[in-house]
């Protein structure tokens, strides 16, 4: 699904963004219904911006769609750029097909690349390459959701060092996940830390850490129900379209470009849109199912639920993989 970003004047259209304000309204949390995604950059919603900051690092975690160079610096967490740096690194992947992973010549200083066509396409619930096994795919995602969602809740300190966040395993391999993808060569590289992570050391001085890793977790969930994303069983066939287990989890590169575009909904006009008003959203398919799952989670996370408690829901329900579920394929279905 498509973030309100692009290059220049082309801009995407904010799906992403308003199936969070939409959550964000639903939930507990109780967002004020009128929010709107250009109200909230226009009028300086910085709080509520955290999140959308959070949603949009997974497409651009080095987060270069944002003015941040010193002589353009400003106090404001939404200061969008012209995109010119995120295309080229985009590109390496997109047309140099570089081997966009952590041991990559020059894929492994690019994070953009990464995560759209190389080893970290999980922040898009998507396999590596077309063969993975779905229950490796799963197993990334679901260790992405824990560090984040400790993040969020306060239980991974934002200060900690990636190679030093740990979650409880025997495997060293499994206990300090976050070096099976960043060395002291990558960007960022290992040494930094959660914060630098997150935000690229960026000039905004009120980040919400805890608002910004609980956004990539949504954008995750979201994408999830993209038919581009995945190929899920269709529990409903009439507008709304309703989804249940995962049957395959797709790669990106080799895909057909235009009819995974399809089901990213980019010829959608959101800017303006009522996120309140979810019958917008019954002729995109997946979006109901995203909106109604990341509310969950957005409860979870706002009375501070712990992991332990959330696991099953995300194990059984979420991300739930058919018994018929197939290695990845580079389908749109």
């Amino acid at each position: 699904m498509f973030i309100g970003g692009g290059i220049g004047p082309f801009k995407h259209p904010p799906v992403h963004e308003c199936l969070t304000l939409a959550a964000l309204i639903k939930s507990d949390f109780k967002l004020e219904p009128d929010t709107t995604y250009n109200k909230a950059i226009q009028e300086y919603h910085y709080d509520t911006l955290e999140f959308l900051r959070g949603i949009v690092w997974n497409d651009d975690p080095a987060c270069l769609l944002f003015n941040d160079a010193w002589w353009l610096a400003t106090p404001d967490n939404y200061h969008r750029g012209i995109g010119r740096d995120w295309a080229v690194q985009f590109a390496d992947g997109k047309f140099w097909r570089v081997d966009c992973t952590k041991e990559g010549w020059m894929g492994h200083k690019n994070i953009i690349a990464r995560s759209h066509f190389g080893d970290m396409q999980f922040l898009h619930a998507m396999a590596d390459d077309p063969g993975e096994p779905p229950v490796e795919t799963k197993k990334k995602i679901m260790t992405w959701l824990q560090l984040m969602y400790n993040i969020s809740i306060g239980h991974i300190s934002f200060a900690s060092k990636i190679k030093d966040v740990e979650l409880p395993a025997e495997d060293e391999s499994d206990r300090f996940p976050l070096r099976r993808l960043f060395d002291a060569g990558t960007r960022p590289a290992d040494w930094m830390t959660v914060h630098t992570l997150l935000t690229c050391d960026h000039s905004y001085p009120n980040v919400k850490h805890n608002r910004r890793a609980l956004g990539t977790c949504l954008h995750l969930i979201q994408d999830s129900y993209a038919r581009g994303h995945c190929h899920r069983v269709m529990t409903e066939s009439e507008d709304p379209k309703r989804f249940g287990q995962i049957l395959n989890f797709h790669s990106f590169r080799g895909q057909d470009e235009e009819a995974h575009k399809k089901y990213d909904f980019g010829d959608r006009l959101m800017d303006d849109a009522n996120c309140s008003d979810l019958s917008q959203f019954h002729d995109m398919d997946g979006c109901l199912d995203a909106i109604e799952q990341c509310t969950k989670l957005i409860n979870f996370w706002h009375r501070q639920a712990p992991w332990e408690e959330i696991l099953p829901w995300l194990q059984d329900e979420v991300f739930a993989v058919s018994p018929e579920a197939t290695p990845s394929n580079t389908n749109v279905d």
